[in-house]
């Protein structure tokens, strides 16, 4: 029995790792940005990528979200100075999670994301999450000057900043935005199989102990 029994902890451990959801995205920021993926977004998250320059674009991969709970995409962009702004997109590897927009596909516009003026800071290091609530306006799509197209950005991926009264004209600072992953409570057809497998086999173990 009890080796019938780790089995059945390794079957649901199994399955547990086959339904994991990965965050993948390409995305840049005029001047720099870090990414953080939260499970509380009255807290700043797990720091998952940064970069520091806007002519660059920057992929992320294999962000594996935790499971069963609403995770959270924070992101705070840092302007030193002249133009500023964040551009990307972003998709997720099954549909255990899904965006607000309910897809698994995602590109930074308005009315998907929220932001606000975090303080002066102009360098690029983690700072004290504020939790937006404002909404973004858009400077124009991927290809819009003064930063022209980003490649690897999708082109319909619009250079978005928080609206409320501190962010627009803020010559040097820290922004926060966001955008919430819902966990769809759906499970991969190849986690059902294999913890249909599992069950089975174990059912089938516990037959031939019980059974002369």
């Amino acid at each position: 029995m009890r080796n019938t029994l780790i089995f059945l902890s390794i079957i649901l451990l199994a399955a547990a790792s086959a339904n994991a959801t990965d965050l993948n995205g390409s995305l840049t920021a005029d001047n720099g940005f870090m990414v953080f993926v939260s499970t509380d977004n009255n807290v700043l998250g797990t720091e998952v990528a940064s970069g520091g320059n806007w002519g660059s674009t920057y992929n992320i991969s294999g962000i594996t979200l935790t499971p069963g709970v609403t995770n959270y995409l924070q992101i705070e962009a840092v302007n030193w100075g002249g133009a500023r702004g964040f551009i990307g997109n972003f998709s997720l590897s099954d549909s255990g999670f899904q965006f607000a927009n309910g897809t698994q596909y995602l590109v930074t516009e308005p009315g998907e994301w929220l932001g606000i003026y975090n303080n002066g800071n102009s360098t690029l290091t983690p700072q004290a999450w504020v939790t937006p609530s404002f909404d973004v306006f858009s400077e124009g799509y991927n290809g819009v000057g003064p930063w022209g197209f980003r490649s690897g950005v999708d082109a319909n991926a619009q250079w978005i900043w928080p609206s409320d009264n501190n962010s627009p004209g803020c010559d040097s600072c820290t922004v926060d935005l966001f955008v919430t992953l819902y966990p769809t409570g759906i499970p991969e057809p190849g986690t059902v199989l294999m913890f249909g497998s599992g069950i089975a086999a174990v059912l089938g173990a516990l037959r031939r102990r019980l059974i002369p």
